[in-house]
C-alpha cells in the first residue's frame, strides 16, 4: 500500500513538472510596451518622431546615470528632461541638449534618479504635439507583467497542485506510521 501511494505521489509530481513549462510556453499574448519603431529602422526602441529612432537604452544603478543611443535621418536636436519626483512644491531638473547627427549613431547620457522618467523631445515631435519618454531603470524582477488572464489561471493551476501535493505527501506520511507522533487525518 505505501509503495503504491509514493510511487502515485512520484506520479503526479513528474506530471505537474511537466505541464508547467508547456503552459508557460503557450502564451502568445504579450504586449508590446514601447512606441512603435518606424518603417525605415527595425532596431528601433521607441520613434521620437519621424525621422528620429532611441536604439539603446543603459542605465547604471551605480553611478545614476542613462545612457541613450539615437540614430536619426537628418541633422536634430534633441532635448532631454529629468524631473526628480519629490513632495516639496519646489525642484529642480536636469536638461541635456544634443544635435544628433545625420545617418549616425549618437550617445547620450544624462544623470537621472532611479525610477524616473527621461522626457525626451525633438523640433519634428514638439511641431506635432507629442513628447516620448523612457524609464530608467529595466525590469528587472525575477516576475514582471504585463499578465493576462492566462497567465492567472496558469498560476492558480500550479499553487492549487502544491496544495494537493502537500496533502498527499501529509496522508502518506500519517498512515503510513513514518512519524511516530501521528496526528488524527480526518
Amino acid at each position: 500500500m505505501l509503495r503504491k501511494l509514493l510511487i502515485t505521489l512520484i506520479v503526479v509530481a513528474s506530471l505537474a513538472g511537466a505541464v508547467a513549462p508547456a503552459a508557460a510556453q503557450s502564451n502568445q499574448t504579450a504586449t508590446p510596451t514601447a512606441t512603435p519603431a518606424s518603417s525605415t529602422n527595425s532596431t528601433a526602441i521607441l520613434a521620437v518622431d519621424p525621422a528620429t529612432n532611441l536604439v539603446d537604452k543603459s542605465y547604471n544603478r551605480n553611478t545614476g546615470t542613462l545612457t541613450l543611443t539615437f540614430e536619426s535621418d537628418r541633422y536634430a536636436p534633441v532635448n532631454l528632461l529629468v524631473v526628480e519626483e519629490t513632495d516639496s512644491q519646489s525642484g529642480s531638473a536636469n536638461f541635456r541638449s544634443v544635435y544628433l547627427q545625420p545617418n549616425q549613431k549618437t550617445q547620450v547620457q544624462i544623470r537621472a534618479p532611479p525610477n524616473s522618467r527621461v522626457w525626451i523631445s525633438t523640433d519634428l515631435a514638439r511641431e506635432n504635439g507629442r513628447i516620448s519618454f523612457v524609464k530608467t531603470t529595466e525590469s528587472g524582477g525575477l516576475l514582471t507583467g504585463p499578465w493576462s488572464g492566462a497567465d492567472v489561471r496558469d498560476a492558480a493551476l500550479a499553487s492549487a497542485s502544491g496544495v494537493a501535493l502537500m496533502v498527499l505527501y501529509r496522508l502518506v506520511v500519517e498512515r503510513s506510521a513514518i512519524n511516530k507522533d501521528g496526528e488524527r487525518v480526518a
